[in-house]
Parts: structure tokens; sequence; C-alpha cells
């Protein structure tokens, strides 16, 4: 029997916040990018949630993907992918911070 032991949940913003305005954001290319990094990384198996996150005093659509994986892996962490994407799709995404769990902690890094 397989063990997947770790959980990442990563949280990806379906709106930004602009010109004191909050703003739906074209996801579908970036997130295709997001799936087909975590693939290309052997990561073929996991889910995606949408929800509605609260922030300040903002309510936004969000997607949570969900990753199970194993630590004993030699493949690249799906935490430092997602990290890596978020700032690369950033200029997009325009957001003042990402969050991702990791095995029921929240990480959150802020972006300048």
């Amino acid at each position: 029997m397989l063990e997947l032991e770790d959980k990442y949940v990563f949280h990806i913003p379906m709106h930004k916040f602009e010109n004191e305005r909050v703003t739906r954001i074209n996801m579908e290319k970036v997130i295709d990018d997001l799936i087909r990094i975590l693939n290309e990384s052997g990561y073929d198996s996991f889910y995606s949630t949408k929800v509605t996150g609260h922030y300040k005093d903002r309510s936004f659509d969000e997607v949570l993907i969900t990753v199970f994986s194993s630590s004993s892996s030699n493949r690249h962490s799906p935490d430092v992918l997602f990290s890596k994407w978020f700032k690369d799709n950033n200029g997009e995404l325009r957001q003042e911070a990402f969050a991702y769990e990791y095995n029921n902690r929240v990480y959150i890094e802020k972006l300048e």
C-alpha cells in the first residue's frame, strides 16, 4: 500500500483588488500552467475545489488545489513549485501575498 503523508493546499484567488475595487482575473491559462507544472514534476493526481475567501472586508472566489505526496519522493516539493508559479504570475494576479497549507498549517508569504 502506498501512503502519501504530506498534504498541500494551494490558495488561488480568482480576483484582484485594484483601484479600490475587486476585479475578476481570467485564470484559465494561468491555472492550466500550474497544472502543467505539477504534472511535469510527477504530481499527476490532485483535487481542485471552488470556495469563497474573505480578506479584510472583501469576499472573493478562490480555487483550492490539494496535492498529496510523500516526503521520500525525489521530486521538487509542491510548495516550491507553487511559490515560484505564484511569483512568476503575480503580474497578472496582482496579490499582496499568497497562501498555502502544508500538513494543517497555513503559510502566508508577502509579495512586493
